[in-house]
């Protein structure tokens, strides 16, 4: 079966299935009529919530690129879903003059933390702000330093320093906030570095709709 089915398992990982299947406890198959009955509708109630999901995701990519917020899928990173969460909990930005009230509304913003004579650090956050916002933003830094090469440098260098991993991921996500803020005010694509960012295969990766891709194009890019 793992040849035929191209399973790639290895040797032992089939004889410690074996072994397992030599030494369970269970009903023949004439027995678990209740049982496959169970099984498949969980499978049934299964399929319809992975249906629900991409119908969803449908709505939120196109609802998304009818908004300026759809600028943000050009950060390698930044997939749709967090796009569409950061547009909508940043809302209307005609009311903030700065990214810094972005970041003090998430409750993102460090402040001092000084006890016992000792020397003040920054490692703290407010969180006076809204916790949502606040898990977007830790989202953001998290998705940022795993899959963004410009943003993982700056991410390896807070840990060597003595962050924490989740501390690293808040300031790499205040990071993305500004970068968020800075975009959608001007609409300005992502500027990359990297040699190896291309903007056509950034998108392409996260809308696999063509008609998307265009309409993406033809609202974000100057021609």
């Amino acid at each position: 079966m793992s040849i035929e089915h191209n399973l790639k398992m290895r040797d032992t990982t089939i004889e410690r299935l074996l072994q397992y299947a030599e030494e369970s406890i269970s009903k023949p198959k004439e027995a678990l009529s209740a049982e496959l009955l169970l099984l498949r509708l969980k499978l049934d109630e299964y399929e319809l919530i992975r249906c629900q999901i991409a119908e969803l995701e449908e709505v939120i990519e196109e609802l998304l690129l009818e908004t300026d917020g759809g600028i943000l899928l050009s950060v390698p990173g930044i997939g749709v879903t967090l796009a569409a969460e950061l547009t909508a909990e940043m809302g209307d930005l005609e009311a903030f003059t700065s990214a810094g009230q972005l970041i003090k509304m998430a409750g993102t913003n460090p402040v001092v933390k000084q006890s016992g004579g000792k020397k003040a650090t920054h490692f703290a956050i407010s969180k006076q702000g809204r916790a949502p916002f606040r898990s977007v933003v830790y989202q953001a830094g998290k998705c940022a330093a795993l899959h963004n090469p410009e943003m993982n440098a700056p991410y390896r260098q807070m840990k060597e320093q003595g962050k924490l991993t989740g501390q690293a991921y808040i300031a790499l996500g205040n990071r993305i906030l500004r970068l968020a803020y800075a975009m959608r005010k001007h609409q300005s694509l992502y500027r990359s570095t990297s040699p190896d960012y291309v903007l056509q295969k950034v998108i392409a990766g996260k809308l696999r709709n063509k008609k998307k891709q265009a309409a993406f194009f033809s609202r974000f890019v100057s021609v």
